[in-house]
């Protein structure tokens, strides 16, 4: 009996292997420009402690707290009008066409960071690295929505926040150890590299289907789904190709947009929810903490070496990030978002009770590594939930009509809700220090747990192309 589920398991993985290997290369292929997008974020942890020191690489001189908050928040800006120009181009122009164009300004950012001489050089480049955000966060979940099976549709949505985590420990490491103009000289290879993998990817099926492209359609969902050539196309394959015809049939004969849309009850509901779980994504810190994890390491008194510790941090990420991904189509979206708020609480109320004791003048000498673990955990917790499950969950909470254009809704309000806490947490580190900092935020994902509670549904499984599902 041993022996025969000792065979079987390999048979699965194989079978699961021919099944979906093209929707997972295709995936890698374009977090490419995922991971260095997570450089940019991650690039002002190392880079700001080194701007502000008599050391700086600037010939203009150290810069001030008010211009540290500003390269942080300038990226944010930037976020805000690529998400709704990036949303623009994959409507009209399709999905492949948005995401070759998001290593442009990824291209000029790296660039200006390399012959900047000031500050100003930071701001643009900055702006520039937003762009490319806004379109990772606007094209990213949609083209992997599209063409990934929904059983596997979570897994493949929980690699974008792993790659952009694997980009923030490559800066993590890097920016503490290499020369300042050096990095840029390596990123500037990423973007060539994912112009040429993906211009090789087939259009998305849904995008094809839309302008009429019957054939071609039909050709982009057997690549996805590692169909060789029609001989060997199955009962499933055909019966989900009619699904997505019929829902794009459906959908082209429905009346424009307007206003009346967005005043179901089911249009509410999806609004509310991508609103919220944006909200929390940003207002529990996370991305604040990320962009300043340096600065945060240098005030909370630990006794550990800021630049090991960034890294043990990102690691530690990582591992996070591989957990949600392991488990999230198994455990579901819901419960891995309440983990996540009520681990991310807990760990900021600690790392904020370490700030105030040593701000009132505690001895506490022998518990130095406190606040590397709190700030550990935090990150650990929120990969297993607030910091990916919003990416994905937007687009299974939407009804179909307005699922394309409440994402862009949604991923907009994540900028500026990203441009509001990045500003402010540099400033209010020096005004109310950390401990009053990430109080805030702990108290924001104690009404998370219970937004999550009460109003968020489980999407797991969920068939992006049923009306009838959507309305349940």
């Amino acid at each position: 009996m041993v022996d025969e589920q000792q065979q079987i398991e390999p048979r699965r993985i194989s079978l699961w292997a021919r099944e979906n290997l093209n929707q997972v290369l295709a995936v890698l292929r374009i977090h490419i420009i995922t991971a260095s997008y997570g450089v940019t974020v991650g690039w002002p942890a190392p880079i700001i402690p080194l701007l502000r020191s008599p050391d700086t690489p600037l010939p203009s001189g150290p810069i001030t707290v008010e211009e540290a908050s500003w390269i942080g928040a300038t990226l944010c800006i930037g976020g805000t009008i690529g998400t709704i120009l990036f949303a623009i181009i994959h409507t009209y122009f399709g999905k492949k066409v948005a995401l070759l164009l998001i290593s442009i300004p990824h291209l000029i950012l790296w660039t200006l960071i390399l012959i900047g001489d000031n500050v100003w050089y930071i701001y643009g480049a900055r702006f520039c690295s937003g762009l490319t955000g806004g379109g990772v966060v606007s094209v990213v979940p949609l083209y992997i929505a599209d063409i990934a099976d929904k059983k596997i549709r979570g897994t493949l949505g929980s690699l974008t926040i792993i790659f952009i985590n694997i980009g923030l420990l490559f800066i993590y490491t890097a920016g503490n150890y290499l020369p300042y103009y050096v990095i840029p000289k390596i990123m500037l290879v990423a973007p060539a590299g994912f112009l040429i993998l993906v211009s090789f990817l087939p259009e998305t099926p849904y995008c094809l289907l839309r302008k009429g492209r019957l054939l071609e359609a039909e050709q982009s969902l057997m690549f996805y789904r590692n169909i060789s050539d029609e001989r060997h196309r199955t009962v499933e394959f055909t019966a989900e190709f009619e699904e997505m015809r019929s829902f794009i049939l459906t959908e082209s004969t429905q009346s424009r947009i307007c206003w009346a849309d967005f005043t179901t009850p089911e249009a509410k509901r999806g609004l509310f929810i991508g609103v919220f779980v944006m909200a929390l994504n940003q207002f529990s810190g996370i991305f604040a903490i990320l962009t300043y994890a340096g600065t945060i390491f240098q005030m909370s008194g630990t006794g550990i070496d800021p630049n090991v510790a960034l890294v043990l941090v990102a690691v530690i990420n990582i591992c996070g990030n591989l957990t949600s991904f392991a488990i999230i189509d198994r455990v579901g979206r819901k419960i891995l978002l309440l983990l996540s708020a009520i681990g991310v609480g807990l760990a900021l109320a600690v790392l904020g009770a370490h700030s105030y004791l040593l701000t009132i003048g505690y001895d506490l000498r022998g518990v130095e590594w406190l606040p590397v673990l709190a700030l550990a955990m935090t990150l650990f917790l929120a990969a297993i939930g607030i910091t990916n499950v919003p990416f994905f969950i937007v687009p299974e909470v939407m009804p179909p009509k307005l699922r394309s254009i409440g994402s862009t809704i949604s991923a907009t309000l994540l900028c500026m809700f990203a441009f509001i806490c990045v500003k402010l947490y540099p400033i209010l580190m020096e005004t109310i220090y950390i401990h009053g900092t990430v109080w805030i935020s702990s108290g924001v994902c104690a009404v998370g747990v219970l937004v999550i509670i009460f109003l968020i549904p489980e999407t797991k499984g969920k068939n992006l192309n049923i009306q009838s599902e959507t309305k349940r």
